[in-house]
This record gives structure tokens, sequence and C-alpha cells, in this order.
């Protein structure tokens, strides 16, 4: 049977929806182990199997669809839900490209997690009907999810208007690593200076926080 999974994770940095997800869980999947996890650096340590993941994208340590696309990558053969406080369509239509198999608003009801679940386990998809994709629409999000964590960091310095010198300081590198990370962060990111970095990372911040 489809629903026959032995675990599932579920993420998320609010009790009461962990405990939410869980129940809808358990409608489902009665036998599964449901492992709970607050934050993103707990969901990408886990190495245990997983039948599903039911992913929060405002976790406190996430950067959203980023972070959504490092799971994915983490978990190929996982399917992922989301569950997010934010219910704008291009969230969601951004959460579909990269990835995820589903996407379900906190103010549902909890039959209609039930029903995502119960979906995405049998092979299927749950999203807003008629959402429309953008082609492309995850490229940015999957250029900054290639970053190291450490790069993230000094990407966010830069974002706060540190300079080379600061961002070492502040970070206890060397001035040379740091040039390094910001050399590796234009690569990857296709882009030619630091202005055009920090902007790619202002349009990602759209993601949800709650």
């Amino acid at each position: 049977m489809q629903n026959m999974i032995t675990r599932a994770i579920i993420a998320d940095d609010h009790p009461m929806c962990r405990e939410a997800a869980r129940m809808a869980l358990e409608i489902v999947a009665p036998d599964a182990e449901a492992s709970q996890a607050a934050t993103l650096r707990e969901v990408l340590d886990d190495a245990r199997p997983a039948g599903l993941v039911i992913l929060d994208l405002g976790l406190a340590d996430s950067r959203g669809i980023a972070s959504l696309i490092e799971v994915a990558r983490a978990r190929p053969s996982t399917p992922i839900l989301v569950v997010s406080g934010d219910e704008r369509p291009d969230i969601e239509a951004r959460a579909a490209a990269s990835g995820a198999k589903g996407y379900v608003g906190k103010a549902a009801p909890l039959a209609d997690l039930a029903a995502a679940i119960r979906i995405v386990l049998s092979g299927g998809t749950y999203f807003t009907p008629g959402l429309q994709l953008e082609p492309g629409a995850d490229s940015a999000d999957a250029r900054l999810a290639s970053l190291s964590p450490a790069e993230a960091r000094v990407l966010r310095a830069m974002r706060d208007g540190g300079l080379n010198k600061q961002i070492a300081y502040e970070l206890g590198l060397s001035e040379i690593t740091v040039k390094q990370h910001v050399k590796a962060i234009l690569r990857k990111l296709a882009v030619v200076n630091r202005t055009q970095a920090v902007l790619l990372l202002h349009d990602a911040a759209r993601d949800p926080k709650e």
C-alpha cells in the first residue's frame, strides 16, 4: 500500500504545528514514526530513512525556498510536503518548481493536511488548482542553495554592508579566506559583482518567515 511508510520527518519551529502535522500523519499512516525537528539543521543532519518530509519554510535557520532545495537535494527520493503560513501563489509556485510535492497553508483544516499527505504518499501532488508555474522560477533559489554554509554567512554579511576586513573580523576568518568565499559566491550565483549578489539575495527574501 502507498501509505505504508515507517517514518516521517515533521519540521516546524512551532510545537503546536508539529503536533497538528503529527495528528494528520496518524490519520493516514497510523503506524508511522513521526520524528520531529525544530530547525533545518536537524533535518539535514538526520541520516535515517524517511518516507515523507513535512517542511515549514519559516524555520529559524531556514532560507525559505533555498532550504527546500537543500532538503530535496539531500533526500532526492523522499517526497516533501510544504506546510506554510504564507499562502501567496508565487511562493507556492516556487515551492512546486523547487521539488515540493505539495503545499498546504497553515490555516487549512486538519482534514486538508491529511488529504495532502495521503495524495503525496500515493505518488500524486497537492497544489492549488490552476497554479501557474513559471519556467525557471527556481533558478535563483537553486543558485543560492548551492552556496556552502560559510559562503552563505559571508553573503549575509555582504548584504549588511560589510567589507572584507569587517566580515573577516565578525566571522572569525582571515581576509584571504573571505576573498576566496566572495569569489566563489560570485561564480556560483553567476553575477559579476557584490551588488548583484546582494540583490539576488534580497529577491529571495520574499520567502515566508513564519
